[in-house]
């Protein structure tokens, strides 16, 4: 009964005009950096659950993730066919799931995508909605891949299952209707940081790369510090605290806050890469992450097309449900996943679908 009472919540947030919104809230909603950030999420942030993200266990992080997953992400694409699987990891068998859209004429290209979650929280579930429309608009098989979570599997246990679903997907990609010969790798908060450390580890080891890095609000460095924490370091859903209680969970060291392993941001070279999709959410404490790694990419000759949904926050892609604005974010990924994918270009407007 919760769950049907948080989907005609979610339902009903999505539905209502503006003005509603505006009258019902206690304040507008917040502007920073001439960005206003929209309604709908000024709302869910100030009727978020207490207490806050850093203030829970793990397990209980988990839980609130879950349900509000369920709640605001909205329903998978009903055509898409699904198959679950476990891979062979870095410690042991690892979850997949892939997605596939009908009646495909042969392999097609295979997006490996990892899930939001601060290497703490999240699961396959979690990005399911996102990962069915990506398959549905763009004509690819889109591969979810779990990973350990930390603290019970501490750095590199994620980036260490990142690439071993890689290399799985370098030899198998067949198995679940892909093509080997065209896997690109994706991720959202998290997720990102190791879909960019894929294509930095696959340069430093000689293997072939991905032929795209989709990040979506990645997480490129650990420092929790910077002017995009001092203006965003309160804006839910990812609160500067909320940063440190991840990073205290998954580090094992201060030392490998410096690892570039770790933080893509970190690594002195980048122009072996390949060319990336970069997508920040405008109320983030990450965003000014996304905006220098893009800077940097493309001052090392690397093609890279870079948006900042200014309007949107962390956590977006799990909002398709509910926040119409996420819904068109999402829609526009896809869109520019479809152009990648059949005229072998990246976009070329930057254009803000959350405005």
């Amino acid at each position: 009964m919760l769950k049907i009472l948080q989907r005609w919540a979610a339902r009903s947030l999505a539905r209502a005009p503006d003005a509603w919104l505006r009258l019902g809230s206690e304040a507008t909603p917040p502007q920073r950096r001439g960005r206003t950030l929209d309604a709908r999420l000024a709302l869910l942030a100030r009727r978020a659950a207490e207490p806050p993200l850093h203030a829970l266990t793990p397990a209980a992080a988990r839980d609130r993730v879950r349900a509000a997953a369920a709640a605001l992400a909205g329903p998978p694409r009903a055509s898409i066919e699904r198959e679950q699987r476990g891979i062979p990891g870095a410690a042991g068998v690892i979850p997949l799931r892939a997605y596939r859209p009908p009646h495909l004429d042969g392999p097609r290209p295979l997006l490996l995508y990892f899930h939001q979650g601060g290497f703490v929280v999240g699961d396959l579930d979690l990005c399911e909605a996102f990962c069915t429309l990506l398959a549905e608009t763009a004509r690819c098989v889109v591969a979810s891949v779990g990973y350990r979570l930390a603290p019970e599997h501490r750095f590199p246990a994620a980036h260490d299952d990142a690439y071993a679903a890689f290399a799985w997907a370098r030899e198998h990609a067949g198995e679940i209707g892909g093509d080997a010969q065209r896997i690109l790798v994706g991720g959202d908060g998290a997720g990102a940081t190791l879909a960019a450390a894929i294509c930095q580890q696959a340069v430093r080891r000689g293997h072939s790369l991905p032929r795209l890095q989709l990040l979506v609000y990645p997480w490129l460095i650990a420092c929790a510090d910077g002017a995009s924490y001092r203006d965003f370091g309160d804006a839910a859903p990812l609160t500067r605290e909320d940063v440190r209680w991840c990073l205290a969970h998954y580090l094992g060291s201060d030392a490998e806050r410096d690892d570039p392993r770790a933080w893509p941001l970190l690594a002195p070279d980048l122009s072996a890469l390949p060319p990336a999709l970069i997508v920040a959410a405008g109320f983030d404490p990450l965003c000014d992450e996304a905006a220098e790694y893009a800077s940097r990419l493309r001052g090392a000759g690397v093609p890279v097309a870079h948006r900042c949904c200014e309007a949107l926050c962390h956590g977006f892609s799990a909002l398709g449900g509910a926040v119409p604005a996420a819904r068109c974010a999402l829609e526009q990924i896809a869109w520019d996943l479809e152009r990648v994918l059949t005229r072998d270009a990246l976009p070329h407007a930057a254009r803000d679908p959350s405005a």
